[in-house]
């Protein structure tokens, strides 16, 4: 049986979702945001917003709907507002959520739209792995294939917020994480086939299954010749088909691959490096050592040693702490991280 890269990767990546917080807003209003930190994505539960992109961005302004879900990955900042072109001065997003006890942010009547915020949570290290595939907006519409799947999650974290049982935040940040994988799931669908990156490259009918059998078995001393045989192709279609779909020869990627799951080893387990060289393919630690060194510019116990010094930064809710968009008004927020990341928005 084949591994699935997509799980796979969001494993290796420690990719984890959470409900950050909530707008809800009525009448005439915008409010203004500054540039996500990482991956980020906004799910409407009712009515809609204009989505105003930063003047920088070669994207034009969208309505966005009830049963939209867009995504953001690293763009500048934005404008959520009533009309397209707001004649009042957008609000400090930033500002106005530190005003709030429950990360809910409340403008004018508050009966017109209501919205959902979720952060996705990556390791710093390999980060780029996931943001580097992405654009840098992916909006799935509420009458894509998947978005009946959205909508039920949206639905069932609501439910949460109102039932108020026992393991409500935990509950709704595993929701939070499904419609993570939902969203991507949908993005795999309908990207653009001129997009290159080995996300993309999973929905294609011969670059899938060989990304599969690579994630599968990434220490198995893979060649040209045997990949393409595994998906129907000569050596040289596949080549080319593969460095086209995911922007590197099949090889390297194998490569890198194996230098994401090191990585992550030596930075979680205590495993000996002369194991891990073994782990993932290599014939001696030399040979892994030097592989290593080359990739990461450090020797694998050097990255060790290195890594495991840096404190883990993780994104903070509005008020400074982890936090869930559902915590009931007046509920006391985790302790943040002892040294957490600049503190982001929650919308």
């Amino acid at each position: 049986m084949t591994l699935d890269p997509l799980s796979d990767a969001l494993n290796v990546l420690n990719a984890r979702s959470a409900i950050s917080g909530a707008l809800k807003a009525g009448g005439t209003w915008a409010l203004q945001l500054p540039e996500p930190q990482g991956v980020k994505f906004n799910a409407v539960v009712k009515g809609g917003y204009w989505l105003i992109p930063d003047p920088r961005e070669d994207l034009e302004t969208i309505w966005v709907k009830t049963g939209d879900v867009v995504l953001f990955n690293g763009c500048y900042g934005y404008v959520m507002a009533s009309d397209p072109k707001p004649a009042l001065t957008p609000q400090n997003g930033r500002e106005a959520y530190r005003q709030t006890t429950d990360n809910c942010l409340v403008l004018g009547d508050g009966l017109e739209c209501h919205m959902l915020g979720l952060h996705v949570r990556l390791d710093a290290d390999g980060i780029d792995f996931l943001t580097g595939t992405l654009p840098k907006l992916v909006r799935i519409r509420a009458n894509h294939r998947e978005a009946g799947i959205l909508r039920w999650l949206m639905e069932q974290m609501i439910a949460e917020n109102t039932l108020s049982l026992p393991g409500q935040n935990v509950a709704a940040n595993q929701l939070a994480q499904l419609m993570f994988v939902q969203v991507l799931r949908a993005y795999i669908a309908t990207a653009d086939p001129q997009e290159r990156g080995w996300l993309q490259a999973i929905g294609d009918p011969h670059i899938g299954p060989a990304l599969r059998h690579i994630h599968t078995q990434p220490a198995h001393n893979w060649t040209l010749a045997e990949l393409s045989q595994k998906v129907a192709m000569s050596r040289t279609s596949f080549a080319l088909h593969f460095r086209t779909k995911v922007g590197m020869p099949p090889l390297t990627y194998v490569q890198n691959w194996r230098m994401r799951l090191a990585r992550r080893a030596l930075r979680d387990r205590d495993i000996p490096v002369s194991s891990l060289a073994m782990e993932l393919g290599y014939q001696s630690e030399s040979a892994f050592s030097n592989a290593f060194k080359r990739h990461s510019g450090r020797s694998p116990k050097q990255f060790r040693h290195h890594i495991r010094q840096q404190p883990e930064t993780i994104p903070t809710g509005a008020n400074g702490a982890d936090s869930t968009a559902m915590a009931p008004t007046g509920a006391t927020p985790p302790s943040a991280p002892a040294t957490p990341a600049t503190e982001p928005e929650n919308i």
